[in-house]
């Protein structure tokens, strides 16, 4: 006799979790208790995550599967493709998802791997990740999946939602959870890099475009040279007496012989 299942499809599954993730949202608004904050991370995390891999099922069912390979063990599942690699998948075909965007999503993966993973803490300061989150599902659903978030969830759920998003404009927010993944792959990558006795990964000065710590020093963060915030180009020297590097355009020399020197290295050469 074969064994049934029941079973949600995987749209039907995304939106489960939304209605799992704001019914926690909603209970730690009225209760203060921070098992519902972190219920509600995960679970609406998790949905974006499945509204993703169902914008690339609609392009292609195969591509969600990581590998050929069915039902292994008998259980109802096959293992699908990270929602990293499903968002690269559809990124180069969607207009609305933008560079700031893709970079954005990399704070709701530290959100969820604090909930899942780590010792979790929640303040009024990181309410910012959870209106992004909203306002990203909220977007996702209507650019994406052509789906209207209103006939999806109940009422006053509903209204819940529009009164937690209306008050910061996408865009905004949108910077602000860009600029705040940036700042934790840097200290990331910093921790890392000090850690095995090398260099900071960012310059010691700012980009004089946008004015943030952020001139990648490591190919891992981006470019040599360039700002991981605004894409700014610097060109960087290394002094040939001292080692310290500086910013060409602003001080410090390059000759034609090919020397360079700081800025204090410089003055001394002129000097001779």
């Amino acid at each position: 006799m074969s064994i049934v299942f029941d079973e949600l499809s995987l749209l039907d599954n995304a939106i489960d979790s939304l209605k799992h993730g704001l019914a926690h949202i909603i209970d730690y608004e009225e209760k203060r208790d921070i098992s519902d904050i972190k219920q509600g991370i995960m679970n609406l995390v998790n949905a974006i995550d499945l509204f993703i891999l169902e914008k690339v099922r609609q392009k292609d069912e195969k591509l969600i599967y990581e590998n050929e390979k069915h039902d292994k063990y008998g259980i109802g599942y096959r293992q699908t493709i990270k929602a990293e690699k499903a968002y690269r998948l559809i990124k180069g075909e969607v207009d609305q998802i933008t560079e700031e965007e893709f970079k954005a999503y990399d704070i709701l993966k530290i959100l969820r791997n604090s909930a899942t993973h780590s010792t979790f803490s929640y303040g009024k300061d990181r309410e910012h990740n959870i209106i992004f989150l909203m306002h990203y599902i909220a977007r996702f659903l209507e650019n994406e999946l052509e789906m209207d978030l209103q006939d999806l969830i109940e009422e006053d759920v509903f209204k819940f939602y529009h009164k937690k998003i209306r008050d910061l404009d996408y865009g905004e927010v949108l910077q602000e959870r860009m600029y705040a993944a940036i700042e934790s792959e840097i200290s990331l990558l910093n921790f890392s890099s000090v850690k095995d006795g090398g260099t900071p990964v960012v310059a010691e000065w700012n980009c004089h475009e946008c004015e943030r710590e952020g001139i990648s020093l490591d190919e891992d963060l981006a470019p040599y040279g360039h700002c991981a915030y605004c894409g700014h180009e610097h060109r960087i020297g290394t002094c040939d007496v001292c080692g310290i590097q500086f910013d060409v355009d602003w001080e410090g020399q390059e000759y034609e012989d090919g020397l360079s020197l700081c800025e204090y290295h410089s003055d001394i050469n002129n000097f001779d």
